[in-house]
């Protein structure tokens, strides 16, 4: 089992790499800039998730107002961040895109977001959510995430290709390191889930898979994993940090490993796990960019 999980992620991780036109009037980003810009690009399917956790938990009536918030807040980050990834956004760091590979990955997910975007419009409108509309908001979600993965993936490739101090392996890191915020929200989403599908084991297989990513991709992270193109921590403030990551993950996969044992978790264990992901979600953000 454990050989091919951590396979698994090696697959997941390292995608083929290739030439990538810059349009000429582009230069190539900073190794700084190069960073932020991919760390923007995953964050976006963080918010992915955390708009469909939000609308779960709105959905079932478990810290309601808070759950709104956060929905509203990623609704609206996700739009200008999706904007400042096409056509750059100075209070982001982040100049016009210039790499047309990464411009049709962008594109790629347009019509996915239409669908989603359009559940969670009526959503923040009504302050409500349905639970019957969670299957269609879910998979919704679940489409915006696969296609906006292969556009960082692509960023990453892009920007390692044409920016010298961004090796290949720096950017893998950091499109991994983002990946677990992703996962945060998405392991909460499903085991809120599996109290309203209509065949629960499906979650409950759903967040064993996510449990087992984020615990194999946080080992990674500490020691390095070459198999994968992902590198160790380059200074004691990062290690200490993804030890600091560690420690928070501890309490939470407690509660998420009751739901993969397909225990249904109640209003109280969900209002837990929701609260104790946001200091995770947090520092997690934190070592992302500590990755320069």
């Amino acid at each position: 089992m454990m050989l091919r999980n951590v396979l698994a992620i090696a697959l997941v991780l390292v995608a083929p790499t290739g030439v990538f036109a810059q349009s000429t009037d582009v230069s190539a980003d900073s190794a700084a800039q190069a960073a932020n810009r991919i760390n923007i690009a995953g964050r976006q399917r963080m918010l992915s998730q955390r708009m469909a956790k939000a609308a779960c938990l709105m959905a079932q009536d478990i810290s309601t107002t808070t759950a709104y918030d956060q929905l509203t807040q990623a609704h609206s980050l996700f739009i200008r961040s999706d904007s400042a990834l096409r056509k750059g956004d100075p209070e982001f760091g982040l100049a016009q895109e210039g790499f047309s590979a990464v411009l049709e990955a962008l594109e790629e997910i347009d019509p996915h977001w239409t669908v989603y975007r359009d559940i969670v419009d009526v959503g923040i409108e009504n302050a409500a959510i349905e639970s019957a509309d969670l299957e269609v908001l879910d998979n919704a979600s679940l489409n915006v995430l696969e296609f906006m993965n292969a556009a960082v993936y692509t960023t990453a490739q892009a920007y390692a290709s044409a920016t010298p101090e961004v090796p290949l392996g720096l950017a893998m890191t950091i499109d991994v390191a983002g990946r677990q915020r992703m996962l945060t929200q998405k392991a909460v989403k499903e085991a809120c889930l599996m109290r309203v599908a209509t065949d629960p084991a499906v979650q409950a297989a759903r967040l064993a898979e996510t449990v087992d990513l984020f615990d194999h991709s946080l080992v990674a992270l500490l020691e390095g994993f070459p198999a994968a193109g992902v590198i160790p921590p380059s200074n004691p403030e990062l290690s200490r940090k993804l030890r600091e990551v560690s420690d928070l993950w501890g309490p939470v996969k407690e509660i998420l490993d009751r739901a993969v044992a397909q225990e249904q978790l109640t209003d109280r264990d969900l209002a837990a796990l929701a609260r104790k992901t946001e200091p995770l979600l947090r520092t997690m953000n934190e070592a992302v960019v500590m990755y320069r």
